[in-house]
């Protein structure tokens, strides 16, 4: 596999031109993903080798050109990524500590992408990490949706209850960093502006906060009580229960969708409320904590699919990103201008990210 030509940036660019970006909602500008492929090594493998090995996060996220890759996680074989696939994104993105195996099924011809060049690439694009969460969470929320499952009643608070009192900025910064929710490592300084822009709610017994259908332009977190979300899909009704420590209407307004169920208040209580669009403008002057909140989003969906739905296709559509249709030898476009390369978007994707 010595011989093999190298790929030039359009060629390249072709390639990711065709890549069903899994969190994209609007196209991606072909402008954005120049800067990627630009970075992409031209790699070989033989049949046999592999790319990456179980029990170890991974370094890079694989485009193939040609040939296929089988893929195992846990020790159980997922399937296999055929060529156009774009392997490991979400193992980087979500800064998962088992990773996944990727074996060469036949010789392969692959783009590499190393971890620390994509989050460099993204620390300097926030176009594309808003896109990505809006995306990310779409996927998660229509996942949520489908397995809503019974809900976790509360997580461990940092800060006091508030007790029929208005709560210091202190005590809300210390809210916002609750473990097991995405800011529980970030920048205090950068919390800190955040939760001098949130909103304390106090609520009664049977209050309604919003019905289905909705707009969605709020997200909150419990402090204290407890609030009962039902939801119907194709006919069959569910319930869950939140409790403090717990988000509250936070996937569909990232999403920027309508609310998927009715949430009213079981007891007495507080939360902590903040509009949607300081959040993206905390994300935008703080991109670390953009890719942070990206990570956890990206974890979130992984642990639902394993907890739910245990291995299988879309544990495997996770782990690879397909195209929309396999891309031609390279080859074989080296004619096409450049400019007309300059006019390529991505097409929206379902569900997804780059």
């Amino acid at each position: 596999m010595s011989g093999e030509a190298s790929l030039s940036t359009v060629d390249k660019l072709l390639y990711l031109g065709r890549v069903t970006w899994p969190h994209a909602t609007v196209p991606v500008a072909l402008r954005r993903l120049s800067v990627a492929a630009e970075h992409m090594r031209q790699r070989a493998f033989p049949r046999g080798r592999e790319l990456a090995r179980e029990g170890e996060p991974m370094a890079s996220c694989y485009l193939l050109v040609r040939g296929r890759v089988r893929v195992s996680r846990r020790g159980v074989v997922l399937g296999e990524a055929e060529p156009g696939s774009l392997v490991g994104l979400e193992a980087l993105l979500s800064q998962d500590h088992i990773g996944v195996g990727v074996v060469a099924v036949t010789d392969v011809l692959a783009l590499q992408l190393d971890a620390d060049t994509l989050l460099g690439i993204l620390g300097d694009q926030f176009p594309l990490v808003h896109q990505a969460i809006r995306g990310a969470t779409r996927r998660l929320l229509a996942l949520v949706r489908r397995h809503p499952g019974p809900g976790t009643e509360s997580s461990r608070l940092l800060g006091p209850r508030p007790a029929g009192r208005l709560m210091s900025l202190v005590e809300v910064l210390l809210h916002l960093r609750t473990p097991g929710l995405p800011f529980e490592r970030s920048s205090i300084d950068a919390l800190a502006e955040l939760a001098a822009k949130v909103t304390q709610v106090a609520f009664r017994p049977g209050q309604v906060f919003w019905r289905h259908d909705q707009r969605a332009r709020r997200l909150g977190l419990i402090v204290d009580g407890s609030v009962v979300c039902t939801a119907s899909l194709d006919g069959t009704t569910s319930s869950f229960r939140l409790g403090p420590g717990r988000p509250l209407g936070v996937l569909e307004a990232l999403a920027g969708e309508r609310r998927w169920h009715d949430a009213v208040a079981e007891t007495a209580g507080v939360l902590i409320e903040l509009d949607v669009e300081d959040l993206f403008d905390m994300f935008e002057d703080n991109v670390d904590i953009a890719l942070d909140y990206l990570a956890w989003l990206s974890r979130s969906t992984l642990e639902l699919i394993e907890t739910r739905l245990g291995p299988g296709r879309e544990l495997l559509e996770f782990f690879t990103t397909p195209t929309a249709s396999n891309p031609s030898d390279p080859a074989n476009r080296r004619n096409r201008a450049p400019e007309d390369a300059d006019r390529m978007t991505v097409a929206p994707a379902a569900g997804g990210v780059l």
